[in-house]
């Protein structure tokens, strides 16, 4: 068998050669590290474990797991046992011990038999949605070193575009994964606010703060989510989806590639026999507003131990950005705290009625060029991002690339707690678009 960028193939096919013996993990885990080695120069990785101790045996007896052997990337916002955590930051791995144990939801994935390929790269605290980080370098996306990966969930992304890892995990606090994802032409899953493990993950703004995942493929959602939450009850979509189509100011702004994607994505899933509405979306271009300082707020009280001494230490954007949240006071947290509430009650949960799932791009523009000017670039990005972060809602994110070229993706939104329901709506799409 020709083992090159075997990586690349759906979960379920990988699993079932592990089983079959055709495939060993040993060579999966070196198909994985040889697939890193092809993209010199690309940081993707800030940590790889020793040659040979990547892989742990795939379960011998008795029932295999879903996830036995497959490589899995962790972002480095994630304890892992026996590895420094440094968030990107160039101090924090001095402030505490090399942690003993892993973070919770690391666990979860080791128990469902993912093996542990490599800690990636971020956007320093995870506080950026470019992928550019002053200490590590910029991460760019295997196979385009003229573009940037987005972030904060960078090297996530890039370890699976590049055949790295077969998973990975990232955190999605403002678009995180969703953005990674959109520009590198993969898949992402954010959970809802509070579903999924944050203990030993260092936080940036709690309010916000959720996990996930980036794959290929969508035909494997369900079967990884299932394998990671075996406490979930399966789903399937007894009728065609109900998909409310978003629209307003909040879009303006599209480039040219991405609304092209839009309407060939719409017309893919209305051809697969969805029901699509146009949804008008009054009051969401404020969601920025109410995101924005909320999230500086929780950060700068999250920072307050490092900042003092560490401040020089930190990318000075950062510090501009916890200085302001700090400077917050009650009575305007208060004010932004009932205006995110009736964000909630009248932004988004009227949207809801009559559509089960809710569409809208996941990134404005197609590419980010590397070594470019990017200052005002996350504001842009947040726009489409900020609203599903201030509901807490699980977004599935799917690649719409028109001409072949990674850089377009859409997120499907679902109501907080419905996770499960969007797995099995992958499912429903990859077999019909």
């Amino acid at each position: 068998m020709n083992r090159k960028k075997i990586t690349t193939l759906p979960l379920k096919e990988l699993h079932a050669l592990l089983g079959s013996g055709e495939l060993t993990a040993a060579a999966l885990a070196a198909d994985s590290a040889a697939a890193a080695a092809e993209v010199p120069g690309c940081p993707m990785y800030l940590w790889r474990p020793p040659e040979g101790d990547v892989v742990s045996p795939v379960t011998q007896g008795g029932p295999r797991r879903p996830l036995d052997g497959l490589p899995l990337s962790v972002k480095d916002l994630f304890d892992v046992a026996c590895v420094p955590t440094t968030c990107g930051s160039s101090f924090f791995s001095e402030t505490r011990p090399v942690p003993n144990a892993d973070a919770g939801y690391v666990r979860r994935w080791r128990n469902a038999g993912a093996v542990v390929s490599g800690k990636t790269h971020l956007n320093e605290f995870a506080y950026g949605i470019t992928g550019e980080n002053r200490w590590f370098g910029d991460c760019w996306i295997p196979g385009f070193p003229d573009r940037l990966t987005g972030g904060s969930s960078s090297g996530a992304a890039a370890s699976v575009a590049a055949g790295a890892a077969c998973l990975a995990l990232g955190t999605d606090t403002g678009g995180s994964l969703r953005v990674p994802a959109a520009l590198c032409g993969l898949v992402s899953f954010r959970q809802s606010l509070g579903f999924g493990e944050m203990d030993g993950a260092f936080p940036l703004a709690q309010a916000f703060d959720t996990v996930g995942w980036l794959q290929r493929h969508l035909s494997d959602v369900a079967w990884v989510a299932q394998a990671v939450h075996p406490e979930m009850r399966p789903e399937s979509l007894d009728a065609a989806p109900r998909f409310g189509w978003l629209d307003g100011p909040f879009l303006d702004g599209l480039s040219p590639e991405v609304a092209k994607a839009w309407a060939q994505f719409r017309g893919a899933v209305t051809a697969a026999g969805a029901t699509v509405t146009e949804r008008a979306t009054p009051g969401w271009e404020d969601a920025v507003g109410i995101f924005v300082p909320i999230q500086a707020h929780e950060a700068a009280r999250n920072h307050a131990p490092f900042l003092p001494e560490y401040r020089d230490r930190y990318d000075p954007a950062i510090v501009e950005r916890l200085m302001m949240g700090a400077a917050v006071t009650p009575a305007q947290l208060l004010e932004l705290q009932v205006r995110h509430e009736r964000f909630l009650r009248d932004c988004i949960d009227p949207l809801f009625s009559n559509n089960e799932f809710l569409v809208v791009p996941a990134s404005p523009v197609p590419r980010l060029e590397l070594g470019a000017d990017h200052r005002n670039t996350r504001p842009r990005l947040l726009r489409l991002t900020a609203p599903a972060s201030l509901g807490g809602l699980p977004v599935l994110t799917v690649p719409c690339c028109p001409d072949g070229v990674p850089g377009c993706g859409f997120q499907i939104l679902a109501r907080r707690g419905a996770d499960s329901r969007l797995w099995a709506l992958a499912s429903w799409l990859a077999t019909r678009i």
